[in-house]
């Protein structure tokens, strides 16, 4: 008996004319949201860093409180861009030094015809640590004169234990700050002095955070106060350094060139993308791969500032908001620290 041929099952399939319209239609569906997928994304790399960031100031800050001892907060520079940050650490402040017995006076002098003393040849048999091998103390630590006063930037210290410095220092503007009486040369006689030598805190490996990807804090526009930008370099610099008092508020802040200043106003930092670090005039989102379309990070309100109370040592972050950006930079700067100080946020409207 033959055998029937099997029955053939027919299954639904699509044309060709079919499949590019349909393909046709994904790829224009992706050219219209993929854009607004990845600024979201981001955007949200940008918030990622500001917790990153704030939590890092938050943690040596609270080691400061719970050691007793003052606690760095280090930003590390790029070293291709000198304003924008991706690493953090934690460093250890160190006392400051007055010599093996306190209090150990040195003697002040000029080395050069200066109007203000520059130098303190310190007796080593009574200042041990200044001789010792290997050096404790280098340039670019700190020294002040007396009990009070300002930090002067250390230049030199030979194994004779003359103590060279940097004098007048400068005040966080650029200009000669007010000078303590006792380093004016004119008219005084008596030229001992007291001396307290503060190391530069060193950098723990136990805690470090680099931030995600194409975010950093932009040196650019952070500093002290409404105005200015007093963290932004032009040339190589040392790390930006913030030290915590062990109650919690700001001791200093220095950036490894300038003599330390405690600051009275509070301290911004704004946490943005690093292609728009420098970019001061206002430009179009126009494509999101093209960096020279960016705006600068002071006009994209996706970025956040990280803000701290040097008194109270408060740290919270708020959103960025600058006002209109056909003002300039430092009309848009200070309205935006103005929005960071009190903690407001642009309307989602």
């Amino acid at each position: 008996m033959p055998v029937p041929f099997a029955k053939q099952t027919r299954y639904p399939g699509f044309t060709l004319v079919e499949l590019l319209v349909v393909m046709a239609a994904i790829s224009v569906l992706a050219a219209v949201t993929l854009p607004s997928i990845k600024g979201l994304l981001h955007d949200q790399k940008v918030t990622s860093a500001a917790r990153m960031v704030k939590s890092h100031i938050e943690a040596a800050q609270a080691r400061a409180i719970s050691s007793g001892r003052r606690v760095a907060v280090i930003m590390e520079r790029n070293a291709n861009d000198t304003n924008v940050v991706t690493r953090l650490s934690i460093g250890q402040s160190f006392p400051p030094y007055e010599g093996d017995v306190s209090p150990t006076l040195g003697t002040l002098g000029n080395s050069g015809s200066g109007l203000f003393f520059n130098q303190i040849t310190i007796p080593t048999a009574s200042a041990s640590l200044l001789v010792a091998t290997p050096p404790v103390f280098s340039a670019g630590d700190f020294i002040q004169i007396g009990n009070s006063g300002p930090l002067y930037s250390i230049t030199t210290i030979p194994s004779t234990g003359v103590v060279t410095f940097a004098n007048p220092p400068l005040d966080p503007t650029g200009s000669f700050a007010t000078q303590e009486p006792q380093l004016l040369i004119a008219g005084k006689v008596n030229t001992s002095a007291s001396f307290r030598i503060f190391r530069r805190p060193s950098k723990s490996f136990v805690q470090t955070s680099a931030l995600p990807r194409g975010t950093c804090i932009d040196m650019t526009v952070s500093g002290i106060g409404q105005s200015g930008n007093e963290f932004a370099a032009t040339s190589a610099a040392p790390p930006l350094m913030i030290i915590f008092d062990p109650d919690g508020s700001i001791f200093s802040i220095t950036d490894g060139v300038n003599p330390p200043i405690s600051p009275t106003s509070i301290t911004h930092l704004l946490v943005g993308r690093t292609e728009q670090v420098s970019l001061a005039s206002p430009l179009s989102l126009e494509d999101p791969d093209n960096s020279g379309t960016f705006n600068a990070n002071l006009n994209d309100n996706g970025n956040s500032w990280i803000s701290i109370n040097p008194v109270t040592g408060m740290i919270y972050s708020s959103g960025m908001q600058a006002g209109s950006e056909s003002t300039t930079l430092a009309t848009r700067l200070q309205v935006a620290r103005t929005f960071a100080t009190n903690a407001i946020t642009q309307s989602e409207n």
